[in-house]
């Protein structure tokens, strides 16, 4: 009988590990949590779909984070819109050293940050990725990641200056 775990069995894994992460990035990327549910569950047909292709050298999350910026970017480009929700989402910024108001502030000027700054800062500090790992999902250089965490940072920091009550946005 063999050992090997079946297609199924890997892709019902991943989704316990990795769902929440893919939903945590469309809800940032897209700042609309119902799409963001649809997202999630794109990007597993899409993984069922292109198993077969799965070559074991990436690393699976980062495979599947990258397949979620490639059907949101295709979301966005059939909607032709870019807009955030008029409603302001349950805090998913989870920080136990922050307060409520320093959750708040911080999720209001991430909102507000340009797509770009909001997607490297989301992998980088919220997702916990790494910098090879961030420039391979978004397709870009480790330095072009490097450079635009940094203005992310400093623009938050800017922003959050008068509101935010003692603590650092990234430890």
């Amino acid at each position: 009988m063999d050992s090997e775990p079946s297609m199924q069995q890997e892709i019902e894994s991943l989704y316990e590990m990795y769902a929440h992460d893919v939903y945590r990035f469309a809800r940032y990327t897209l700042g609309d949590s119902m799409v963001a549910s649809d997202v999630v569950q794109e990007v597993f047909l899409r993984a069922i779909r292109s198993w077969q292709k799965f070559r074991n050298d990436a690393n699976r999350k980062t495979w599947l984070l990258a397949i979620a910026r490639n059907y949101m970017y295709d979301y966005l480009r059939q909607k032709k819109k870019w807009e955030m929700s008029e409603e302001h989402p349950e805090p998913f910024v989870r920080d136990p050293t922050f307060s409520v108001d320093n959750t708040l502030a911080l999720e209001d000027s991430l909102m507000a940050l340009k797509k770009t700054y909001r997607q490297v800062f989301v992998l980088r500090h919220i997702e916990d990725l790494s910098v090879s790992q961030t420039a391979k999902i978004l397709g870009w250089s480790e330095s072009k990641v490097r450079t635009t965490d940094y203005r992310a940072v400093r623009k938050l920091q800017h922003d959050l200056a008068p509101d935010f009550q003692g603590g650092e946005i990234v430890k």
